[in-house]
């Protein structure tokens, strides 16, 4: 009789247990999923860093952190070192002079800001107006060119990504606007902050940019937007 009622109660314990069990295990799997994304994201800054010692390289990088983020992140596909190695040499092909010559420009930006900075008076005041705009301006094409990139094919030409990114430009001015100001104060912040430069210099204006198109690269990857 005694054996006949703990029976039940036995198989409640096991019932019970192993729905505990399955329980667990879609949590766990999500834990070491969220890390191994984590893990991969990271791994794209420290490629995207590595590939920008020559300062040249900046923007290459750039759009190949941008290609590989959407293959390794979003399409959860294989291989981040092989893939952004081979879409640094796919930017290099279409972005490696003027790339370049943004560096030269950036540079001159800044040494101009920091020059009118220090000039009291209204001429500094007056350069100040032209120079930061243009910046702006110029940050803008930056997150334009990185959201082409990362919407456009392998085979898309250099004139076909620039097209696209000015389409970007003019059909997207407002949102454009505000990732310029989410990303100029990300700025400010590590000027403050300099140990979130390593961390987010690359991927910072790579969210900002897929945020631009984020729909539409949903849509083409099957990801709900």
């Amino acid at each position: 009789m005694d054996a006949e009622g703990f029976l039940p109660a036995t198989k409640l314990l096991s019932k019970d247990g192993y729905m505990e069990q399955q329980r667990s295990r879609p949590k766990g799997a999500a834990v070491l999923t969220g890390l191994e994304v984590v893990g991969e994201v990271l791994l794209l800054q420290i490629l995207f860093l590595l590939f920008s010692l020559p300062l040249v390289t900046v923007l290459p990088a750039a759009v190949a952190l941008q290609r590989a983020f959407r293959q390794v992140i979003l399409e959860d596909k294989p291989g981040a070192t092989r893939r952004f190695s081979r879409e640094f040499a796919w930017a290099w092909s279409r972005v490696g002079l003027p790339g370049a010559l943004a560096v030269i420009l950036a540079a001159a930006a800044v040494f101009s800001i920091l020059f009118w900075l220090s000039t009291p008076g209204l001429l500094g005041t007056v350069a100040l107006c032209i120079i930061v705009p243009l910046c702006g301006v110029a940050a803008a094409i930056h997150l334009a060119l990185l959201a082409a990139a990362m919407e456009t094919d392998p085979s898309t030409t250099r004139r076909n990504l620039w097209d696209a990114s000015l389409k970007i430009v003019l059909t997207k001015p407002l949102p454009l606007g505000a990732c310029v100001l989410a990303l100029a104060t990300w700025g400010i912040l590590a000027l403050r902050v300099p140990t979130l430069i390593p961390l987010g210099s690359g991927l910072v204006p790579a969210l900002l940019a897929w945020l631009l198109i984020r729909k539409r690269v949903s849509a083409r990857t099957g990801l709900s937007g």
